[in-house]
């Protein structure tokens, strides 16, 4: 380009052009999923929709408590930062957050979210690994005053030890109805991969990191959990307490109509980009009892 016109020049041209290819781009992503959906065997994938996920996983979640019949409740979320995001303004638990939710969120990061001490969200940055878990899990009590029966959702996406940071979660004794976790979608069923412990692990982008589904739902299962659905990227993994599983017989039992491989077409945005002012709104937000 600096050819035919110069740095200032391209720039303005730039600046009228990219937001046409960023729709486009979404455009054109949601006619794949479109298709995608249409012969999904699973019926819950036919909800999936973004709002402040980062695909399709706030529709998942919301027909998910819908089945179960949760209209509030408390979440945890470890690893908050999206791909597309580093300030806290998209994962898996904004949605129930304007849903009137309360809950807790861990990250190492430092949010641009204003939090306050009376709002409905609680933050604490912290590097997870297994020997702080456990303590950062009683700070987690302590700070939130929320019972360790009483989170209804929790999510793990660290993108990479997710698997004993979910295992310190679930022994301490936590019990959520609905735990989404981020899978491997490089490894399909059968095949059975958990990546080694390194505790101070931090993701290249490699194909070494996490866990494969299969391994999930055979160490979800000691937990009495089970798989009920895979987002539409290939990315997170919903387990429900079986204690639910009468309202999700239409799920399928075989674990490959579930399953999907990655296929990491990520929206640029849905609607507006997002902002912390919106987040800062619902946490404040005096929602009705």
């Amino acid at each position: 380009y600096n050819k035919f016109m110069s740095d200032s020049d391209f720039l303005k041209v730039y600046k009228n052009i990219f937001p046409l290819v960023k729709r486009h781009i979404d455009m054109l992503t949601l006619r794949h999923w479109d298709k995608k959906i249409e012969v999904s065997k699973n019926i819950l994938n036919k909800s999936g929709k973004k709002f402040y996920s980062q695909s399709d996983e706030d529709g998942i979640l919301m027909e998910i408590l819908n089945r179960l019949n949760i209209k509030k409740g408390n979440f945890l979320e470890i690893g908050v930062c999206g791909l597309n995001s580093n300030n806290g303004t998209e994962n898996n638990t904004i949605i129930l957050l304007m849903m009137g939710w309360n809950g807790v969120w861990i990250d190492n990061v430092d949010l641009d979210v204003k939090l306050n001490e009376n709002g409905k969200l609680k933050f604490i940055k912290k590097f997870l690994n297994r020997e702080n878990c456990l303590e950062t899990l009683d700070t987690v009590i302590e700070k939130s005053k929320i019972n360790k029966n009483d989170f209804n959702v929790i999510s793990v996406d660290i993108d990479g030890m997710d698997f004993y940071i979910t295992e310190a979660i679930l022994k301490s004794g936590f019990k959520p109805d609905c735990f989404i976790v981020e899978y491997n979608g490089k490894f399909p069923p059968p095949i059975i991969y958990n990546m080694p412990y390194k505790e101070n692990y931090v993701w290249k982008g490699g194909d070494e990191v996490g866990s494969s589904i299969q391994f999930w739902v055979n160490f979800f299962q000691k937990f009495n959990y089970q798989l009920v659905c895979c987002n539409i990227t290939g990315t997170n993994a919903f387990f429900v307490n079986s204690k639910h599983m009468k309202v999700f017989n239409d799920i399928p039992k075989n674990i490959n109509h579930i399953f999907y491989p990655p296929d990491y077409n990520w929206f640029t945005q849905t609607g507006h980009k997002a902002s912390t002012e919106t987040i800062e709104y619902f946490i404040n937000k005096k929602f009705d009892e």
